[in-house]
């Protein structure tokens, strides 16, 4: 009956049911004497699953008690994600407070950190120049995250962002938050829709700055935002190219990611001979004379405490 619902809760429901069932039959066996093996088994089988049951009515409630701003911002701008997964996704970051004039990210720096925009307005300046707004809801720095582009590290920032109101962001640290999306295949796939609606809403608030007139020179403007896409691009490739595991593991997303920001070709080519690669040893995935790493290669796996911590996660939440 357990495997016959699709509801990953009804399941453990049943699943215990059964195995409580199993633990009268065990007991009071047909043959006259307890089979204490599989009694010991169903109480192990028992203990996990109603702990998942106990954890996933907790994490419920939990995610019911978040702060005001944090529930009307889940509501408002990420309604696709589910309350849980929301839940664990805000207890891995923290909550930083940002004055008028003061500056979140400086054009050409190196910032290991995801921003989510929680209150105010923030402005988005390339070459001291403003490109476009960002409002409540928005991401700063998620760099591909919306493709699956898990970088780990620091990104260099594309452009300069700064307060342009009282603000309040919502911060991760990007190893945590690359580690979680790679341990939760659920969250990582509500995130990554969640980012692509807020793709949306940037080109969206970038073409209604044309409209509202705070544009002055446009053709001037759309040469800075292609300038701005192509830096991101490349702060991208060489962050891919610091860690060739990466770069072999996330070719396909990356490709993903030129084909929707219209890299082309040449302009790939020119950031690789800046890095110092290739297009050959990028192709090969590895520089030559380096190891070439490959997804069979014992050096490119992960080691035992990521995968206990798979694991750990799978089974305990």
């Amino acid at each position: 009956m357990s495997y016959a619902v699709d509801d990953f809760l009804t399941l453990r429901m049943v699943a215990v049911a059964g195995s409580t069932v199993m633990l009268f039959f065990t007991y009071w066996h047909p043959h006259g004497r307890v089979l204490w093996l599989p009694l010991k088994w169903n109480v192990l089988f028992i203990a996990i699953n109603s702990y998942r049951i106990s954890k996933i009515y907790l994490d419920r409630y939990r995610a019911e008690q978040l702060s005001p701003e944090l529930m009307e911002l889940r509501q408002k701008h990420v309604f696709l994600m589910d309350p849980v997964d929301f839940l664990h996704l805000v207890r891995v970051g923290n909550i930083v407070d940002y004055n008028k004039g003061d500056v979140v990210l400086s054009q050409g720096e190196r910032n290991p950190h995801v921003f989510l925009v929680l209150r105010g307005t923030l402005k988005v300046s390339r070459d001291k120049k403003l490109t476009y707004l960002m409002n409540e809801g928005n991401f700063i720095s998620e760099s591909g995250l919306h493709v699956g582009l898990l970088l780990h590290g620091s990104v260099e920032s594309c452009c300069s962002v700064e307060a342009d109101s009282n603000a309040r962001v919502l911060c991760w640290d990007r190893n945590k938050l690359v580690d979680l999306m790679e341990h939760d295949p659920s969250l990582r796939r509500s995130l990554k829709a969640v980012l692509s609606l807020d793709l949306i809403d940037k080109l969206k608030m970038q073409r209604s700055l044309l409209s509202m007139g705070l544009i002055d020179d446009p053709e001037e403007w759309t040469k800075r935002r292609t300038e701005q896409t192509q830096h991101r691009y490349a702060a991208i490739l060489r962050n891919l190219l610091s860690h060739p595991g990466d770069l072999v593991q996330r070719r396909r997303e990356l490709n993903k990611y030129r084909k929707i920001h219209h890299i082309n070709e040449d302009f790939h080519n020119e950031v690789l001979l800046m890095a110092g690669w290739t297009p050959e040893e990028f192709a090969a995935g590895h520089k030559d004379g380096e190891h070439h790493w490959s997804k069979d290669d014992d050096a490119f796996k992960r080691d035992w405490k990521w995968y206990a911590k798979d694991v750990y996660f799978h089974i305990f939440g």
